[in-house]
């Protein structure tokens, strides 16, 4: 028997360049919105489900409209936090607001 693998390949390895480039783009989403919630100053960023961006315009989508209008509000702060961190290829910011995972239970 052959002696088993200590390393595992990526998922995408093998799969061609399609996938590869939906893995990527899956991670660039993921740190981007983990980078906007740690650039907002308040309770907002319990809330982010996820970050994208188009153009000069970044996309956060909030689970609830309540927390959307939140965001509205501090929407310049996050801005000029992100600058500062060094994030600057957005100029706008559109807030929607859609649905997360399971809710999470005993708060």
């Amino acid at each position: 028997m052959s002696e088993p693998r200590k390393f595992l390949r990526p998922l995408s390895a093998g799969l061609g360049p399609r996938f590869a480039d939906l893995e990527r783009r899956a991670q660039a989403t993921v740190d981007l919105a983990a980078r906007v919630r740690a650039a907002l100053p308040g309770p907002e960023k319990d809330h982010v489900v996820s970050a994208s961006y188009r153009d000069d315009t970044l996309v956060v989508l909030m689970d609830s409209a309540a927390w959307g209008s939140r965001l509205r509000y501090v929407q310049q702060e996050l801005l000029a936090q992100l600058h500062a961190d060094g994030v600057t290829q957005f100029t706008k910011v559109r807030v929607k607001v859609g649905r997360g995972g399971a809710k999470k239970t005993g708060q």
